[in-house]
């Protein structure tokens, strides 16, 4: 969720650990590509393909690295090329033309009408070799209109806004071109980061599509024994390498599965929307196929004459309620994107354009409020209409569900005091925005305690006995690190940290670490102090994770230099790079971590000969772990947690 001034809007595209299982299965397969070698897996691609082949009643589906290539596929498989002219809206993305560009024709951009930037006001032309007839938000474009106007043009039918919409006929978006394509860049409400869809009905269109997007070459009907791949030439049309990666099928499988849940929330949010824009005398622009399905880009709404221009109401809404709402594209021939002069290509072929007055007003005059709004709450909805429709800041709404920290504390119960304090540090925490839940895992191995004891302070506590009889290994760094794999595994938060049973907490700590949270960032972390078996504030004279001898010694020296920590000092500023670019060190109990990245992140992870004579712990392999994937990081740089010296990572200084 993204955090405004009063509320929490969607993030998007909503991803989880289903997703993640979807990519895991495609590396698994071992094909990673449609090139890819023969497996027992079934493909992704195809599997997406079929899926989406169902939904829109398409013959033939294919699948594109990019909606740019989708459209450069149609054109050529349209055998649309050089010297041919492309008749497209000039309120659209700027690679609709560039993909015109690509096949060597020459764009045509009409102008829109009063009522839709997609519907053809004035064209430069009359009979166009082909018709990109483009759906725009949740206005659809008129294709039989459009097949009247121009017979005898190639309709290739773009429904990028406007995946798997009821159409006025009641037929599906996708499915009303000769030749429909979509993309599934990360914006869109099927998104693959980037991707891009080919359909038709036609069989001689769709085999001249598949040889296009796979280098000149079709699926085998059965690969032959011990085959590099599962591909053959087609000895048909000479194409080039446009298709969708295998992992980018997997996640529009998983994005599929989504979407029937995701339309319906995002058809009601539209509609409690509407009435609240409606009532207050707004007009919002969508079709009514496209409300009811849910299915839609974003929906445009036109300013009202006393807001003075699209840019600073578009930051008025920003301000008031923290949700970020966007311009209607400018007409492409005049917008900053649209630059064919600058490729010598491009440049020697030209464009034709005419008056695009209608096209320059729904640029100025409108707003698009995007898809991934309508699936807040009702209570941020009525926020959005309150920003929109008046001048003034409204009070804060209700917000919906609070996020849910879960903290996780692994003890033996052999140290009552020590975990007492830890607990109470918990139930300390101030002016947390949102709900804490602890659970206390109980290690009930070698040397525990038979009962753990509570602090009265604490309601609600998950308790959970674990370690008879060789249920989780002996040897204790293992041990500790297998414990915290199982309560991450088992996890129910949206965030999770952890907190040792001799270590504990600032009253402010959670609440500066969710504050960094809700800017983005999956893994925040603190400072920690350096304290004594009494609690007070310690210094050391060597690195304390390391046994005593010129190595510790020598090991503080290089972390002073760094600024980390010193002699002089008990706050430990902990980095996860340190300024010579090596891995840093970040204690566990200093992390909070966004529930969603912990599936990438392994902390019951071996230790080599080597590493345990270190005494590295599941703390600097976790770290490694964060560093190598490029897991976005940020530090309160407040020294909030209180680190009790003398526990397993460095007995010797057990009586300090």
């Amino acid at each position: 969720m993204t955090e405004g001034p009063d509320l929490r809007w969607p993030l998007w595209p909503e991803i989880d650990d289903l997703s993640a299982q979807s990519i895991q299965a495609a590396l698994l397969s071992g094909r990673l590509a449609v090139s890819g070698p023969p497996s027992r897996w079934p493909s992704r691609n195809v599997m997406a393909a079929e899926a989406l082949a169902r939904l829109t009643n398409r013959r033939h589906v294919t699948l594109t690295s990019s909606g740019s290539s989708a459209i450069v596929i149609a054109l050529q498989a349209a055998d649309v090329g050089p010297g041919d002219v492309v008749l497209l809206p000039a309120s659209t993305w700027v690679a609709c033309a560039t993909a015109v560009l690509r096949v060597g024709a020459v764009p045509a951009f009409f102008d829109g009408t009063a009522d839709s930037p997609c519907l053809v006001g004035h064209s430069p032309v009359d009979a166009p070799r082909a018709v990109l007839g483009v759906h725009l938000y949740a206005q659809h474009c008129d294709v039989a209109a459009l097949r009247r106007r121009f017979p005898g043009a190639v309709l290739i039918e773009d429904a990028s806004h406007a995946q798997l919409a009821e159409s006025a006929d009641g037929r599906v978006a996708g499915s009303l071109g000769d030749i429909s394509i979509m993309s599934t860049q990360a914006t869109k409400i099927l998104a693959t980061g980037e991707g891009g869809v080919v359909l038709t009905d036609d069989d001689e269109l769709a085999s001249r599509i598949e040889s296009l997007v796979m280098d000149s070459r079709r699926r085998m009907a059965e690969p032959a024994p011990h085959s590099l791949n599962e591909l053959e030439p087609a000895n048909q049309q000479h194409g080039a390498n446009h298709a969708m990666s295998e992992l980018s099928a997997a996640l529009l499988l998983d994005q599929l599965a989504r979407l029937p849940g995701q339309a319906q929330r995002r058809a009601r949010g539209l509609g409690h929307l509407l009435d609240r824009l409606t009532d207050a005398g707004w007009e919002v622009l969508a079709d009514e196929g496209a409300s009811r399905s849910g299915n839609f880009y974003g929906v445009v709404v036109r300013l009202p004459e006393h807001e003075p221009e699209a840019d600073s109401f578009v930051s008025k809404v920003r301000r008031t309620c923290g949700a970020v709402l966007d311009r209607v594209y400018p007409p492409l021939p005049e917008g900053p994107l649209y630059r064919p002069a600058t490729v010598k290509q491009y440049g020697e072929i030209g464009g034709l354009t005419g008056p695009l007055d209608r096209a320059r007003h729904w640029h100025e005059r409108h707003v698009v409020i995007p898809h991934h709004v309508f699936l807040a709450g009702q209570s941020s909805l009525d926020a959005l209409g309150a920003a929109m429709t008046a001048g003034v800041r409204r009070p804060k709404a209700a917000r919906g569900r609070r996020p849910l920290v879960e903290v996780v504390v692994v003890t033996r119960g052999d140290r009552p005091e020590f975990l007492a304090a830890a607990l109470e540090s918990v139930a300390a925490q101030q002016d947390v925005e949102a709900d804490i839940s602890l659970t206390v895992w109980l290690d009930k191995g070698t040397g525990a305690t038979e009962t753990v004891r509570l602090p009265a302070v604490l309601d609600g506590v998950r308790l959970t006995t674990v370690g008879h009889a060789g249920a989780v290994p002996a040897e204790p760094w293992t041990r500790v690190a297998t414990l915290r794999q199982f309560a991450i595994d088992r996890r129910i938060g949206d965030y999770l940290t952890f907190l040792d049973d001799d270590n504990t907490w600032e009253p402010d700590h959670l609440a500066g670490l969710l504050a960094l949270a809700g800017r983005g960032y999956p893994a925040v972390h603190s400072w920690r102090r350096m304290v004594g078996a009494d609690g007070n504030p310690v210094l050391v004279d060597r690195f304390p994770w390391l046994p005593p001898g010129n190595k510790a010694v020598q090991r503080l020296a290089e972390l002073a230099s760094a600024g980390i920590m010193c002699a002089e000092s008990s706050v430990i500023r902990d980095v996860v790079r340190r300024p010579d670019g090596g891995v840093g060190m970040v204690d566990m109990g200093e992390w909070l971590f966004d529930s969603r990245v912990l599936p990438l992140l392994r902390i019951a992870t071996p230790r080599s000969a080597a590493e345990a004579e270190e005494r590295v712990g599941e703390d600097d392999l976790i770290l490694r772990q964060i560093v190598r994937l490029g897991v976005p990081t940020a530090s309160t740089e407040r020294e909030t947690l209180r680190y009790r010296l003398g526990g397993m990572s460095n007995p010797e200084l057990a009586t300090r």
